[in-house]
């Protein structure tokens, strides 16, 4: 298998793009789902296709408007105009895709391999699927649109972002994919909750890594469920999902921090588990409603 870097490299190359930004979180099993930010200001790209025929789709979500590109499959052209802000489109890279890129474009690239595909049907216990499709032209999806943009700050500042919430967001997004545009049968849900011993092993895992870093995948397997059952059945037990009960807790760490030591707001940050202080002080102020340097003088006052 080819490292990690590799495989990032190799599906944005083709792409002469003045800025890109990546996203790499692990499927449900052994499979990766990449996500990438592709942007170029200046029109005449040219020629790209996929570097290698694979079991791989690209799912496109136009972030802005391309005003001109053509696509062709097996060297027939499917497509030529252009692709309105807010589109989704699919190519199967084993249809052989190439697309002229005429005009800037600024686009997320998921890249989805069949293996994910057959991962999320096989945990969620429905037959698999054998295709992603839309039409050539694309279409409006506001779904995808939204998770799009719920994966824009973990793009523009991955050093925030830990591998629970994106690999949380990257599993809703291909399994929608499959939903949407592969005709996956919805699971049948089964509104369950978490084992007391289950709640324990995962929170005390999570809380111990406070300061670092837990893949769902670990935590699901700690409490012997697959990673999509493991997700609902803990936002079922505790009202929040995985990502959001690990923020929480951090910032209810550093109140005591915060009101009972005398260490800097840059240190208690470092020791809860945030990226840096800013970091600190956006997740703070969205659970508690004021800055945390503003809730330390009040609860000292």
């Amino acid at each position: 298998m080819q490292s990690d870097l590799a495989y990032c490299q190799r599906h944005v190359f083709p792409y002469k793009a003045d800025s890109i930004s990546q996203l790499l979180t692990a499927g449900p099993k052994s499979s990766r789902l990449l996500v990438s930010r592709l942007r170029r200001e200046t029109p005449g790209h040219g020629l790209v296709t996929p570097s290698k025929v694979d079991a791989i789709y690209s799912v496109l979500l136009q972030l802005h408007e391309q005003t001109d590109r053509e696509l062709f499959i097996d060297d027939k052209c499917v497509h030529r105009g252009s692709y309105a802000a807010r589109t989704t489109s699919i190519v199967n890279h084993l249809e052989r895709p190439l697309a002229n890129l005429r005009s800037p474009f600024d686009h997320l690239n998921f890249i989805i391999p069949q293996t994910a595909l057959d991962e999320i049907a096989d945990d969620r216990g429905v037959p698999r699927i054998n295709q992603l499709y839309c039409k050539p032209g694309g279409v409006l999806d506001e779904t995808v649109w939204h998770l799009g943009n719920a994966l824009l700050p973990a793009l523009e500042r991955p050093h925030e972002v830990g591998s629970i919430y994106a690999e949380q967001v990257m599993l809703a997004a291909c399994t929608y994919f499959s939903q949407a545009f592969g005709g996956m049968r919805p699971a049948q849900v089964r509104q369950g909750t978490l084992a007391p011993w289950q709640l324990r092993r995962a929170t005390e895992a999570m809380a111990s890594l406070a300061d670092g870093d837990l893949s769902l995948k670990e935590l699901a397997a700690q409490c012997r469920l697959s990673v999509s059952y493991f997700v609902r059945a803990f936002k079922n037990t505790t009202g929040d999902p995985p990502h959001r009960w690990l923020l929480r807790y951090r910032v209810e760490r550093s109140k005591s921090l915060l009101a009972h030591t005398e260490a800097t707001l840059a240190e208690i940050a470092i020791s809860c588990g945030f990226a840096d202080q800013s970091h600190f002080t956006r997740v703070f102020k969205s659970f508690v409603g004021i800055p945390p340097a503003a809730w330390q003088r009040m609860s000292r006052s």
